[in-house]
């Protein structure tokens, strides 16, 4: 990047919640710290006095509000006061809503913003129409501990994450996958998702330590191959970057997750293998032949899959594109 292309403090004001740094995924946490890198400011919303912040982003050229929608709410009309010279950029993750009061939450934001970064734009679109023009696609990315490493201890293909309701995928998978082909890892839950403090589900601190971060790319690391699913939502979920960088074998949900891969040049079959609930059964069983085999397409597979995470989706990467965006935001 040139050194024209680099903010000057002050300028680019980054606002995140608390938590990111303790989250499951150090994903976010690791974008925030390489936007600190290119040049942002970045503020911890909890950790000051939110009308020292305030005076610190009417001084800025560009503002992004990462998650912060209770901030937004409990400053609405001093952030609607901001001067029109200031430009100003939401970051979305998780879009869905479940109450009003979410959804109006992050209606008010999108309204507020003139940019809408989002990890999964065509659902944002879908449900909030009338943002559709504000906003840039910025897909999940893998944090750098996921690195391919291989140290097979399994033959097994990982199952990992929620079985809640909106994971039918997952729920079939680890009630029909045999025990002999298919390792389920408990999801322990989340401590306080940091960009929503209505979220009531509950940590377990003891399965955090042992699954969350590095750890949890040393379980990828020792599967051959790994299940993932978009959910009901369709989401391209962090776990096929994670997977993909750490040498596992994606075994993607082809409805859920195809057309977003597809969208961004992954190949069915080149980088991940597609599948579906009718065939998970016969096609995990495949793979673990496959991988036990030692076929070289499972290898060719993933070495493919690692160079081009590598290569475009790494947080590193993600941080790059999240400035330039912003920055092109600012120049117009």
């Amino acid at each position: 990047m040139k050194s024209d292309d680099v903010a000057i403090a002050g300028d680019f004001v980054l606002c995140v919640p608390k938590g990111w740094d303790t989250y499951i995924s150090r994903e976010f946490d690791e974008i925030h710290r390489g936007l600190v890198g290119l040049g942002w400011s970045m503020y911890v919303v909890e950790e000051m006095d939110e009308k020292q912040l305030i005076d610190i982003l009417n001084q800025a050229r560009s503002i992004l509000l990462w998650e912060c929608y209770e901030m937004l709410e409990r400053h609405w009309h001093s952030l609607c006061a901001l001067s029109k010279e200031v430009t100003r950029v939401v970051f979305c993750d998780d879009v869905h809503y479940f109450t009003a009061h979410r959804q109006a939450q992050r209606q008010r934001a999108f309204d507020w913003a003139d940019l809408i970064l989002a990890t999964y734009p065509h659902k944002l679109a879908q449900w909030f129409p009338g943002v559709n023009k504000k906003i840039k696609w910025t897909p999940h990315a893998a944090a750098s501990y996921f690195t391919p490493i291989f140290s097979p201890a399994s033959d097994k293909i990982l199952l990992s994450g929620s079985r809640t309701w909106p994971y039918p995928f997952r729920q079939f998978c680890a009630a029909k996958l045999s025990t002999d082909i298919c390792e389920v890892l408990d999801h322990p839950g989340y401590p306080g998702y940091p960009g929503d403090r209505a979220n009531q589900m509950k940590a377990d601190p003891s399965a955090l330590a042992l699954v969350g971060g590095p750890r949890y790319a040393a379980s990828l690391r020792r599967h051959p191959a790994m299940l993932v699913c978009g959910s009901i939502f369709e989401y391209l979920v962090a776990k096929v970057f994670e997977g993909m960088a750490a040498g596992c074998l994606i075994v993607a949900d082809r409805a859920s997750l195809g057309p977003q891969l597809q969208a961004l040049g992954f190949c069915e079959d080149e980088h991940y293998i597609g599948t579906d609930i009718f065939r998970v059964i016969e096609d995990a069983a495949s793979i673990q032949r496959l991988f036990v085999g030692g076929d070289r397409r499972w290898a060719a597979i993933t070495e493919r899959a690692e160079c081009k995470v590598r290569e475009r989706h790494t947080t590193a990467q993600r941080a790059r594109d999240i400035h330039a965006l912003c920055l092109a935001e600012v120049k117009k």
